[in-house]
């Protein structure tokens, strides 16, 4: 009985519209991803389809955990307010193509759902509109604990990241010179496991468990929660980018547990709660507008060394442990300043090579390792065309 159950979930989690839409806009993300690699650089930087295989990962690995949090805590949301979500997110990753709306799509959502709780719980005699009614039902502390969940999740995929994930565009910057652009987008749809008053599968699939609790029943459902975040690198290092942006999700992760906390105990204090998370929202953006106006130092075209502009995975350079920013400036003793005179030098050598690197930061390092025996000129470098 209990595997059949565990079926019917997985089966419930497949079809959901947010689930599909979500996998459907990743394929068509990753062809666009292999279609602009091959129209900059020649080749595709990752013929892989990670995008799928982690946005499916992290579903299954984080969704567990959460369901056993959410299941615990007794979650519970009301259908209409699930269908309303499922109905945004959804039109959210459709345009997710596009645009990054997740944050504050999610937040504007649950901002309003908690608005509409206060304003019954100052005013006990304000009426509030039947269509409405559903949203005035849930306590602040349930949609602060959704929100704990996705800055929560957002931070452990944050520290998963690879830098060959970073997708690179080129632009024309000034006096003729090429510059690039780094963007790491990841996402995925965690399925959470909450409470919803009624029979709300029972009348279409009469074996699904219905939970009897103080006298009224319950189904189990699985709410789709999309999680998803974009980097964006122009003068800054990989490093010092993704320290930030875990610093911030730390920061709300902080402010919407005490959101949960309190808004689980003393309900009326949740708008209060959320007004501080959305001062700090605009503040991060504020800062982030102001930094990218700061003079730093670009991803750009030289001819001191040659720029890498990625790394391929699985590959000699990958093991050398080249990053995207590195100034390649000697290759088996010999200076290089130009992509021939690269793989020239490299030729010096068919089984094994040496490279003299400036980083990003500007400090030296040196990096050897063996090559392709089948390929001794492909050693995984990605450079500009």
């Amino acid at each position: 009985m209990i595997k059949m159950e565990f079926l019917l979930f997985l089966v419930l989690l497949i079809i959901n519209p947010v689930v599909l839409c979500g996998l459907l806009v990743l394929f068509f993300s990753y062809l666009r991803r292999i279609k602009n690699e091959r129209k900059y650089f020649r080749t595709a930087i990752n013929n892989d389809f990670f995008e799928g295989r982690y946005y499916i990962k992290n579903a299954l690995k984080f969704g567990f955990l959460n369901s056993i949090i959410t299941m615990l805590l007794g979650v519970e949301l009301t259908k209409q307010w699930i269908f309303v979500y499922m109905g945004i997110m959804a039109v959210g990753i459709i345009l997710s193509f596009y645009v990054d709306l997740n944050s504050i799509l999610l937040l504007v959502f649950t901002g309003g759902t908690i608005g509409i709780a206060s304003l019954s719980l100052f005013d006990e005699k304000m009426v509030i509109p039947a269509s409405l009614q559903s949203f005035a039902e849930i306590k602040p502390g349930i949609i602060f604990l959704i929100l704990t969940v996705f800055y929560l999740n957002k931070l452990f995929m944050l520290k998963s990241y690879k830098q060959d994930f970073f997708q690179p565009k080129i632009y024309n910057g000034k006096r003729g010179r090429r510059l690039i652009r780094y963007s790491l987008r990841d996402q995925t749809v965690l399925p959470l496991i909450v409470l919803v008053p009624g029979n709300l599968i029972h009348s279409l699939i009469p074996v699904w468990p219905i939970l009897s609790l103080g006298g009224q029943s319950f189904t189990l459902f699985v709410l789709p929660l999309w999680i998803s975040w974009t980097l964006k690198l122009w003068r800054n290092s990989v490093e010092m980018e993704l320290q930030k942006a875990k610093a911030d999700t730390q920061q709300k992760l902080v402010i919407t547990i005490i959101g949960t906390i309190l808004g689980l105990w003393f309900p009326i204090t949740g708008i209060f709660v959320f007004i501080i998370l959305l001062l700090l929202v605009g503040l991060r953006f504020v800062q982030r507008y102001a930094k990218m106006k700061r003079k730093g130092k670009w991803y750009a075209e030289t001819h001191d060394g040659i720029r890498v502009v990625a790394v391929r995975p699985e590959t000699p350079a990958a093991k050398m442990n080249l990053e995207i920013g590195d100034v390649i400036i000697m290759c088996n003793g010999i200076h290089v300043t130009t992509e021939s005179e690269f793989y020239e030098a490299l030729q010096k050598n068919s089984a094994y090579c040496k490279l003299k690197i400036r980083t990003y930061e500007g400090q030296l390092k040196l990096a050897e390792s063996a090559i392709f025996a089948d390929s001794p000129h492909e050693i995984g470098v990605v450079l500009f065309r």
